[in-house]
């Protein structure tokens, strides 16, 4: 029997945190959620998830920003796919987003809301 690939979503939306899990959990992916970056990074460290979907914006502006950082400097987050998702239209800036030191590397950015289909198709890619 195969293992199942797991899945993080960090976002202080618990209605979305909940549908977004029942959509993975259907696709046949473990899936753990965290409602704000902090338990999210502790998830990370304590389930070792094989992939991590972060909202950007949560309690601050950057906190999705901050998550993906603390993860990227981690032995097992340097190579795990994240995926940021944004309720705002990422124009400007973000459009041609950068990896830096101030913005570390994620493997796609994604607008909220996105369509079940969608989202499975992209994790289902960077899972491989």
């Amino acid at each position: 029997m195969t293992t199942k690939k797991k899945v993080l979503l960090i976002d202080d939306d618990r209605d979305f945190l909940m549908a977004t899990k029942l959509i993975l959990e259907k696709s046949g992916y473990a899936v753990f959620t965290a409602e704000n970056g902090k338990s999210g990074v502790d998830m990370i460290k304590s389930v070792s998830p094989d992939l991590a979907i972060v909202d950007m914006m949560m309690e601050t502006w950057g906190e999705g920003f901050d998550v993906v950082a603390e993860v990227r400097s981690m032995d097992r987050g340097k190579d795990m796919p994240l995926i940021i998702l944004s309720g705002v239209d990422l124009q400007g800036p973000y459009q041609s987003f950068e990896p830096s030191e101030e913005f570390p590397k994620v493997d796609m950015i994604l607008h909220k809301p996105v369509k079940a289909d969608d989202l499975i198709q992209h994790v289902k890619e960077l899972l491989g």
